[in-house]
């Protein structure tokens, strides 16, 4: 006897049709979510190598005022447009804590910043309107030369005490470190969800 070939009714194939919908409802958002997921952590990494190898450079006395210095910070941060009016800003610290010494030589009386950590240079690149340091920002007109702070402003403007350095590393009296933040916008990773306000990814490095 001929063997008849079993033909699906109508019913059969649109149950076949709406499972294949339902599992691509749930299959596409996850593929989705891996890839993005992905992209994300492989340009946070690209930030963070970024911001770490220009913290380096600046612990070993890299002098990010200079064209030349800020050549190579812009080159390294070509992914992430390290411009005034770019997706990025790099803020470079130096944090100090005054001593009596200090004040003294800078013939000053009284001592208002004594043991207290202040900002004595401050270099900021790319755009500054992206992000403020955690730190605290020394206003603009005691920052001078290559961002450098005087002794005499240090030691006494309240302005120029680095508020939230204490939270994060104690230095004694006379001791420094030098700190760089990085804060990258990443726009074009803010419809994946997987990032905070805006796509934005904040790095810091203390030497």
């Amino acid at each position: 006897m001929a063997a008849h070939r079993r033909v699906k009714s109508a019913p059969q194939r649109g149950s076949v049709t709406l499972e294949l919908a339902l599992a691509l409802s749930v299959a596409f958002p996850l593929l989705l979510g891996t890839g993005g997921i992905g992209l994300a952590l492989g340009r946070t990494l690209q930030a963070t190598e970024l911001t770490r190898d220009v913290s380096h450079m600046y612990a070993w006395g890299a002098d990010f005022s200079q064209p030349g210095t800020q050549l190579v910070a812009s080159t390294l941060s070509q992914n992430f447009n390290l411009t005034s009016t770019g997706e990025s800003v790099l803020l470079f610290s130096t944090v100090y804590v005054v001593q009596q010494t200090d004040c003294t030589t800078a013939g000053l009386h009284n001592c208002p910043n004594l043991n207290l950590p202040v900002f004595t240079q401050r270099i900021a690149l790319g755009n500054t309107t992206l992000f403020s340091s955690h730190l605290g920002t020394p206003p603009a007109n005691y920052i001078g030369s290559g961002g450098n702070i005087a002794l005499a402003d240090y030691c006494q403007q309240a302005s120029l005490v680095a508020t939230g350095f204490n939270a994060v590393l104690t230095l004694a009296g006379g001791q420094s470190s030098t700190v760089v933040e990085g804060y990258f916008a990443m726009p074009d990773l803010a419809f994946l969800g997987v990032a905070n306000s805006g796509g934005g990814y904040y790095a810091r490095f203390l030497f």
